[in-house]
């Protein structure tokens, strides 16, 4: 394990909400961060890493990313819970002057079983990791709240509330940033409004009539 696999798993706890000990034992970080570079390129992704590093350092968050970087979090996050590295908002895939291809891909077969997603539910991959003969009787762990997550992961008192300007409660969070199947609908993280940009206006429930016409 090198020191720059280590400051990457390091700096991906608060941008996941997983423990270092949660991403590490997806033995996925090496090839993520090789995944990152490749696809933003070595010199930007550096570019972007350094501004994360600043923001945690600060005890800030990804909201105070410029646009382009605020993509590439996203995209990070997107590829440590799925497995998958997503489609990038168009704007974006131009300014990172990216070479490759912009279409959503699965890492490897493994990534997807390793999928962090699948342990915010206590679930398992389809056809994967079962639990185990006589599991489905055994009431699952209650969901800890923000305070017991920040002291798991160490974060203290740091803000991390992405597209909200304060901490609501979970059904007081606005619909367009409640999360949803929007990379079988080809939609990149960044196209969905922030809190801000959709401030005084009705936002469709994503999957509905008019988006699926």
């Amino acid at each position: 394990m090198t020191a720059e696999v280590e400051e990457f798993v390091g700096l991906c706890v608060p941008l996941t909400g997983f423990s270092a000990f949660d991403l590490y034992a997806t033995g996925m970080a090496e090839r993520y961060l090789e995944t990152a570079q490749q696809q933003v390129g070595a010199r930007r992704f550096a570019e972007f890493w350094a501004a994360w590093t600043v923001a945690v350092s600060e005890g800030g968050g990804p909201q105070g990313l410029s646009p382009v970087h605020l993509e590439v979090a996203r995209a990070l996050a997107y590829l440590w819970l799925t497995g998958a590295w997503p489609r990038l908002a168009p704007a974006a895939h131009a300014a990172l002057r990216r070479q490759v291809g912009n279409e959503e891909f699965v890492v490897a077969p493994e990534s997807y079983v390793e999928g962090l997603v699948w342990r915010t539910f206590h679930g398992h991959p389809s056809g994967a990791k079962p639990p185990g003969f006589g599991t489905w009787a055994v009431k699952p762990p209650d969901q800890p709240d923000t305070s017991a997550l920040r002291r798991d992961l160490g974060l203290g008192e740091r803000p991390f509330r992405t597209g909200l300007t304060a901490e609501v409660a979970l059904d007081a969070v606005p619909v367009h940033l409640l999360p949803g199947l929007r990379a079988a609908r080809r939609i990149p993280p960044s196209a969905v409004p922030t809190a801000e940009t959709a401030a005084g206006t009705a936002v469709e429930r994503p999957g509905s009539s008019k988006e699926r016409a």
